[in-house]
């Protein structure tokens, strides 16, 4: 490459980042329009190439994209919270990561949403989980189930970067996770049940220790099979 390219490219960097700071400073407003490739032109004083490779960089990291035809332009777009998953596991996976670090930051950040929850939860919340353990019952591998307890959980917090990383950890736990056996799926929704009672009850330590035996049996039975990390959906306490 040469050094006019390594110029382009970089300035085109420098104007997607200033790009993405407005985007964020003005409150991320999907679908608003952020102006066509000629005012983007004559704003940075670049030509279109550079303009075009800004857009490409915005739209990789799903922030904006370019609209066609007629009023067209650059318009925000709203994130991928899927794609934020795969990127931070597959970085995890080139960085190398071990079962223990998985399970000791699971069980900070599911102590950490059950203390948050079972301050604010509502009647609707309650129902809510109430309905996701009704239908665990006829799901055959948890670690394929887009909403578990645990993630509605994370979702009840209303933290969003709890949520994340406990999202992030649960993608984890799926890639590598083993399929339960029968008796594993009872032992899980039977703490499942455990959770949801004790936060209907307002036991706020009855719901911890839930999520502490569930989590820690799950790093017992890692010990056994050390060469896989287990799914947030497999256990080895009784």
């Amino acid at each position: 490459m040469n050094v006019e390219n390594v110029r382009s490219r970089t300035r085109a960097a420098e104007i997607a980042r200033r790009i993405e700071d407005e985007v964020i400073a003005d409150g991320w407003r999907v679908g608003a329009a952020l102006g066509s490739e000629t005012a983007f032109m004559e704003r940075f004083e670049v030509g279109r190439s550079v303009v075009r490779e800004a857009f490409r960089i915005l739209e990789s990291r799903h922030v904006a994209k370019p609209r066609r035809g007629p009023g067209g332009g650059l318009v925000v777009t709203a994130p991928e919270r899927s794609a934020v998953l795969d990127q931070a596991s597959l970085f995890l996976e080139y960085d190398g990561f071990a079962a223990d670090d998985l399970f000791q930051m699971m069980e900070i950040l599911e102590v950490s949403a059950v203390e948050q929850v079972s301050a604010i939860i509502d009647a609707d919340g309650l129902t809510r989980m109430r309905e996701i353990l009704a239908a665990e019952v006829n799901v055959g591998d948890l670690r394929f189930e887009p909403v578990t307890v645990y993630t509605e959980l994370a979702r009840l917090s209303g933290n969003p970067v709890l949520s994340l990383f406990i999202h992030i950890g649960t993608n984890l736990a799926r890639t590598h996770g083993v399929r339960p056996s029968e008796g594993e799926l009872q032992w899980i929704h039977q703490h499942s049940v455990e959770l949801v009672e004790a936060l209907e009850a307002g036991d706020t330590l009855a719901a911890v220790r839930s999520v502490r035996r569930r989590l820690r049996g799950m790093s017992r039975r890692q010990s056994v099979s050390s060469h896989r990390i287990p799914s947030t959906s497999s256990t080895g306490e009784s």
